[in-house]
C-alpha cells in the first residue's frame, strides 16, 4: 500500500485536491494542493507521482501505490503513450470478476451513498450486499472489494477503511 513509499495515505492526498478539474496532469495536482495549503509531506508526495494525464483521484492512489493507471501520457517524444495494464485482478465476493481499472473519480463520500440503510456491526460481504441493493455502479463496487474483510461497527469504521483502498 502507498503508506510504505509515502508519509501519507491517499485519502489525506485526496482531500488537499478538492477542487481538481480532471483530467489532470501533476503540475495541476501540485498547484491545488498547493492552493488548498497542503502540507510538506503531502506536497512531496505529489511531487514524488509521475508526470503523466490523471483522470480521477483513483488514478492518484493507484500511481502512489505505484500501480498501473488507465490513462495516457506522453513520451520524451511528445506522443501520448498507454501506460502498462493493471497487475493484478481482484475476484469480486460472489464469484465474478471485479474490475480494478476504473477512471471514474469516485469519493468516499460517494460510496457511503450507497450504503444508505446499512446496519451496523456488518462485515464487508454484508456492506457490498447494500451497495448493490441502493444500485451502487461498478466503480463503488471495486472500491468496496479492495477493502480487508473485517468487522466494521460504525459508518465512520468503514470510512477509515475506504480510506485505506482509496
Amino acid at each position: 500500500m502507498a503508506e510504505g513509499k509515502f508519509k501519507v495515505n491517499p485519502a489525506t492526498v485526496e482531500k488537499y485536491l478538492a477542487g481538481v478539474d480532471y483530467p489532470a496532469n501533476r503540475q495541476d495536482l501540485i498547484d491545488r494542493a498547493r492552493m488548498n495549503d497542503a502540507d510538506r509531506n503531502v506536497m512531496d508526495t505529489l511531487d514524488s507521482l509521475p508526470d503523466q494525464t490523471y483522470r480521477s483521484p483513483i488514478d492518484v492512489s493507484k500511481a502512489m501505490a505505484g500501480s498501473g493507471i488507465g490513462s495516457k501520457r506522453s513520451s520524451s517524444s511528445g506522443e501520448e503513450v498507454g501506460l502498462a495494464p493493471e497487475r493484478e485482478t481482484r475476484t469480486a465476493r460472489g464469484g465474478g470478476e471485479a474490475s480494478v481499472g476504473r477512471t471514474t473519480a469516485v469519493s468516499a463520500a460517494e460510496v457511503q451513498k450507497y450504503l444508505r440503510g446499512m446496519h451496523y456491526p456488518a462485515g464487508i460481504s454484508e456492506v457490498i450486499s447494500q451497495a448493490q441493493k441502493n444500485s451502487a455502479p461498478a466503480d463503488v463496487l471495486d472500491i468496496l472489494n479492495r477493502i480487508q474483510d473485517r468487522e466494521f461497527r460504525s459508518a465512520a469504521d468503514l470510512s477509515k477503511a475506504l480510506g485505506e483502498v482509496m
